[in-house]
């Protein structure tokens, strides 16, 4: 598998009726968009130009570093690698921020979280 690094320097959480985003932000930019629709609670990835891809096969949050691994199809459509590694660079609210969104967003995934909140698994 390839894989890049990328920073991160700004999360938001939008929680809207019909679904839940978390949205990982650099330089003023959106990075990548992770959403739960909650109509058929379906998770996706919507890239910095609007494409939308399935929702990563796996993840983990380790401290300040988020692994996604996409599977071939949605790294084609994303134009992710299928291995996307993050460093967010942001303080420990945004982190627990990253981490409870995450948990519910992707809850379908395999993960591993270890942050200063604790340690879970799927």
């Amino acid at each position: 598998m390839d894989s890049a690094r990328l920073r991160v320097d700004r999360v938001d959480v939008r929680q809207e009726g019909h679904g839940l985003t978390l949205i990982l932000g650099a330089a003023g930019v959106h990075v990548m968009l992770i959403r739960l629709r909650y109509d058929g609670w379906v998770d996706e990835v919507i890239n910095g130009a609007g494409a939308i891809g399935p929702g990563p096969g796996a993840w983990t949050l380790i401290g300040d570093e988020l692994c996604l691994e996409f599977g071939r199809e949605s790294a084609t459509i994303l134009g992710f690698p299928r291995d996307c590694r993050f460093h967010l660079a942001v303080d420990d609210d945004a982190i627990r921020l990253v981490r409870t969104a995450l948990l519910e967003i992707l809850d379908c995934a395999c993960f591993v979280v270890d942050t200063a909140d604790g340690r879970v698994s799927s």
